[in-house]
């Protein structure tokens, strides 16, 4: 009877030449050293040889071939590149990669078809290395080119980044817009330069879009660590009251670059290393709807998490939720024009979640979540706040400060714990009238809008809210277990038409609610209070 050796075993007693025999080459898979790139840069110091001109014309391969994998290894410095169709860029770890030339004023890496509508550019995946911004040797933005970041990507499809180390970037790492099933994996945001109007965000998103997942990004930014900026800065108001593209942000921002609605949003894993702030949604006009945030940890100087139209009557948020958020502030701070915050909420939207939200030795008394005068809230739900505060000197700012209009407001699952309080300072939730911190930031944006026929951005209904009561249709709370606050609820100003209490556990220096000054509350309907 023949035996026939599996073929791990024929290999195995294979002679050594035919082990070694050179294997069939395959066009599509380009090893950058073999292709005669110096790799005498450093992916953190640059210099080098310049071999943008190689390296491109390797790229330029892709479209005849029908697929291209580039196998960089080694650090390369280039002056701006671009990827066409069914590219894979693959470094054979961060100590490989590119470094972007002194004085380059463009993206490193961009798409070759960049559009705001339509996605000529697909399948597209950057696997491991190092993509070195060089921000003290660009410019801000060009006129050519918009923003000078990392990564430009205007109209694609189907784009994966993986165990990525974005250095650097002059503005930020990634700039994403008009686009369909993106994911990142594993990307760490390395930020040690810091230039004047740095704008540096990590993962910045605009629309239209949908389908995206980001997984463990670690790190820190001087901006957003990641925004979802849907329709930001290249879109306003005319002065027939239509949103649409404006052409003076186009012109300066980048002509290739979209807005419009974003949906399906998966977010998993972030944390922030002394970051200026983490996440920010902005929707202006554009619909922004199921968007899930979780696990956020780590530190922070100014804002959270930060919800926001950005100047004029704005906002279409559908449904957004947000879990496992453990941010601790840190100083100094980075900007003054608005006070620090975890959670800022404004602006149109149906339903917001907030679940297992921490406040763990806070250094300061910035709000846990900040509604502000201009939010427009069907449901907002907050379901697992645990705050733990051992200072002794509190003041009395509310931990959630209810200042705009919300039909239902859900407060359940809370423990507030202040061992070392002096005196009980403070509310969990608060109304009033106080807008002294906000006079500057709106006072400073009404005055921006232009004449008819130019760019009109500004908010001149920010003054509005100056002097817009609080209103809120239904406050329930329940499950709420304290010690060092004053009151539960402190409603100082507008109207709680429906207010539903139950299982306080409360110590008898905290008082369940106070009530002041042209408050009203129509239908409370009691209280079981500990």
């Amino acid at each position: 009877m023949q035996h026939t050796l599996p073929l791990f075993a024929a290999l195995l007693l294979a002679p050594l030449a035919t082990l070694h025999a050179a294997p069939s080459a395959d066009a599509r898979i380009v090893i950058a050293s073999e292709a005669g790139a110096k790799l005498d840069s450093d992916v953190n110091k640059g210099s080098g040889t310049d071999d943008t001109a190689l390296i491109q014309s390797i790229l330029d391969r892709a479209p005849k071939l029908g697929a291209l994998k580039l196998v960089v290894d080694g650090p390369i410095l280039v002056a701006g590149l671009k990827v066409h169709s069914n590219t894979t860029i693959e470094c054979l770890n961060r100590a490989c990669g590119f470094y972007l030339a002194d004085n380059a004023n463009r993206p490193l890496i961009a798409n070759a078809t960049p559009q705001p509508e339509g996605r000529a550019d697909h399948n597209l995946s950057f696997l491991g290395g190092t993509y070195n911004g060089n921000a003290e040797h660009q410019k801000h933005t060009t006129p050519e080119h918009g923003w000078t970041t990392a990564f430009a990507l205007h109209g694609v499809e189907q784009v994966l980044f993986r165990d990525l180390s974005l250095t650097n970037s002059r503005t930020f790492a990634v700039y994403l817009t008009n686009w369909r099933r993106v994911a990142f994996e594993n990307t760490y945001i390395n930020l040690d330069h810091i230039p004047k109007q740095s704008n540096q965000d990590g993962i910045h998103i605009q629309g239209p879009g949908e389908f995206l997942s980001i997984r463990n990004v670690q790190g820190r930014a001087w901006d957003d660590m990641i925004a979802l900026n849907i329709d930001d800065l290249l879109g306003d108001w005319d002065s027939d009251g239509k949103f649409a593209r404006d052409p003076a942000s186009v012109k300066r921002y980048g002509s290739a670059a979209g807005i419009g609605p974003v949906s399906d949003v998966d977010i998993d894993g972030v944390q922030a290393d002394d970051c200026a702030q983490v996440i920010r949604i902005l929707s202006r006009a554009s619909r922004l709807d199921r968007v899930s945030i979780r696990n956020v940890k780590g530190t922070y100087r100014d804002f959270g998490v930060w919800i926001t139209p950005y100047l004029r009557e704005g906002g279409n948020i559908g449904r957004l939720e947000f879990e496992n958020i453990d941010l601790r502030p840190v100083t100094p701070r980075a900007y003054d024009y608005v006070p620090p915050f975890l959670f800022w909420i404004a602006g149109k939207m149906e339903q917001v979640t907030l679940k297992n939200i921490s406040s763990h030795a806070p250094i300061d008394d910035r709000p846990l979540v900040w509604i502000q005068p201009d939010a427009k809230i069907d449901r907002l739900r907050i379901d697992g706040l645990n705050v733990y505060d051992p200072r002794k000197e509190i003041g009395h700012t509310p931990l959630i400060r209810a200042d705009g209009s919300i039909a239902l407001l859900q407060v359940r699952n809370v423990v507030v714990q202040r061992p070392q309080v002096t005196a009980p300072a403070g509310s969990l939730v608060g109304t009033s009238m106080d807008r002294s911190a906000l006079k500057g930031f709106m006072d400073a944006r009404a005055g921006i809008v232009k004449p008819s026929g130019k760019s009109r951005r500004g908010w001149p209904e920010g003054l509005g809210y100056l002097t817009s009561q609080p209103r809120i249709q239904l406050l329930q709370m329940n499950d709420v277990v304290t010690e060092g606050l004053e009151f539960v609820l402190d409603h100082q100003a507008g109207s709680i038409e429906s207010l539903d209490l139950h299982e306080l556990l409360i110590p008898a220096t905290t008082k369940a609610v106070h009530q002041t000054g042209t408050a009203t509350i129509p239908k409370p309907k009691g209280a079981s209070v500990q």
